[in-house]
């Protein structure tokens, strides 16, 4: 199967991610706005809930199914065998998921209160499962996905501005999220059925067997990830509903930078994993080199960049009512950092090469520390102590990882002292943001003008100390030009 260049799929995933936080800054002081931190609340803590049913229903498939296509892209019988084991998978898991949610519907006061709004997002979960979309990114067909995502983000920006109105309007909200996250799924339904081929594929063929231990594996690492995403949240909701949202707002804030982050690394996967099954270790370390290099890029200017405008960022996103979240969200910035590089060892290392239950057990003691640091920490500090025990989990995940791929690091420039190129310009460029918020400038302009000169100053520091991305990109833009 021919695939598209990494560049063209880098430039698509990071077009959906800008249409993406555009879509999130443009909505998001509406809807703080209009349902308040009350029924904000509500919408986020239902929506923490079937995320879980979506993890659990869904398995470790949506990463592993990543991995076993690009390895079968090119073998059309492999490939529909492939589809068709995990998607019968995926159907006995949704059917056991559903069952296990409306018994809990009738049998938890906390769920009975908020049936209608779960039943809604509920469908979520059968969307999810339907959709294959890890399979269209195992064959890297990003310009489908690009397109699809812009289609149904127009709409639901449309459908948002149209129908919440006031603070009633949450049920609506919550209607309109799920249509975001999933509706297009249905799409991908209708579309995969060009990229099978029945032929030859018999009952006795089929072999689910083979798909449990690996996905298995996989799951119990997206089981821990998904606490720090997901049980601080449930944890928040069991004080106080309101924290919740003085949580929510700065973390999705601060994961919209994260997907920006890991833009890079998302495409290479399926190349990486397809390199190593082919043994093309020339372009496998190049790839590596050039995701970690990405990371370290984009994730240290925007630690700093974020730490010194939480203030500027909450006040204009959400408002006076939310400065409780700017505390909130000076901690819970160094994650794009910690999970950079984790999303790295574990993504670019172990998952390539088949070592996922060492990113699994690292993730899982992550997890347990989550817990502990969370039960201690929330009832006293609140969404500040949620912010501190996601740091600490976060850390303690990495410096395992770190261990685990001690040897596949020689292999590459982890350690390499070019990487304080980053160090060094993120600094300068906090000096020059610490300077412009120093002049008073008003909210809205001291983010504009930190962000744009800021950014300018740290690449042009970075082309002077000859970074390798930075230079390449010059060069590449050069030659457009010369051509042209």
């Amino acid at each position: 199967m021919k695939v598209k260049s990494v560049k063209l799929n880098f430039i698509l995933n990071t077009t959906r991610i800008f249409l993406g936080a555009f879509f999130i800054l443009v909505t998001t002081p509406y809807i703080t706005r209009v349902l308040g931190a009350e029924n904000l609340g509500k919408v986020d803590y239902v929506n923490s809930i079937i995320q879980y049913f979506i993890l659990f229903t869904a398995l470790g498939i949506p990463n592993y199914g990543i991995r076993e296509i690009a390895k079968t892209r090119d073998n059309v019988f492999d490939r529909t065998k492939t589809i068709i084991e995990l998607g019968i998978i995926l159907i006995i898991t949704t059917i056991i998921g559903y069952v296990v949610l409306f018994f809990l519907l009738n049998n938890i006061n906390g769920f009975k209160e908020l049936k209608t709004l779960i039943l809604i997002m509920s469908t979520w979960i059968l969307f999810n499962n339907i959709g294959f979309e890890w399979f269209y990114q195992g064959i890297e067909n990003q310009v489908y996905i690009t397109i699809r995502f812009i289609i149904i983000r127009l709409i639901v920006l449309i459908l948002m501005f149209l129908f919440v109105k006031n603070s009633k309007d949450y049920i609506i909200y919550g209607i309109i999220l799920v249509l975001m996250n999933s509706g297009s799924n249905v799409l991908n339904l209708i579309n995969i059925r060009k990229y099978l081929s029945f032929k030859n594929i018999t009952l006795k063929k089929l072999d689910l067997k083979k798909h449990i231990k690996p996905v298995l594996i996989i799951f119990a690492a997206s089981l821990s990830v998904s606490i720090y995403l997901q049980l601080d949240v449930v944890m928040l909701g069991n004080v106080n509903e309101k924290i919740v949202a003085y949580y929510t707002v700065p973390n999705k804030l601060i994961r919209l930078v994260m997907i920006l982050i890991t833009a890079l690394g998302t495409v290479l996967i399926p190349r990486i994993s397809n390199c190593i099954k082919n043994n093309d270790m020339e372009n496998y370390k190049k790839y590596v080199n050039y995701s970690l290099k990405y990371i370290l890029m984009i994730s240290i200017p925007s630690v700093v960049g974020i730490f010194l405008l939480a203030d500027n960022i909450i006040l204009i996103m959400a408002g006076e009512k939310f400065i409780e979240s700017i505390l909130t969200m000076r901690i819970l910035v160094f994650i794009l950092f910690i999970v950079g590089i984790a999303y790295f060892l574990g993504f670019q290392l172990l998952y390539p090469h088949g070592l996922e239950k060492y990113y699994t057990y690292s993730v899982t003691i992550a997890a347990i520390i989550n817990f502990i640091f969370n039960y201690i920490m929330i009832p006293k500090y609140y969404q500040n102590g949620a912010a501190i025990g996601t740091i600490i989990a976060e850390l303690t995940g990495v410096m395992l990882m770190l261990y685990f791929t001690r040897n596949y690091l020689k292999e590459i420039e982890f350690y390499n002292l070019k990487n304080l190129k980053y160090f060094i310009s993120a600094i300068i460029m906090g000096i020059i943001i610490l300077f412009i918020k120093s002049l008073c400038l008003g909210n809205i302009l001291t983010m504009l003008v930190s962000i744009s000169l800021g950014s300018i100053i740290y690449f042009i520091i970075l082309l002077l100390l000859k970074e390798d991305i930075v230079v390449l990109g010059i060069n590449t833009i050069k030659n457009k030009f010369i051509k042209g």
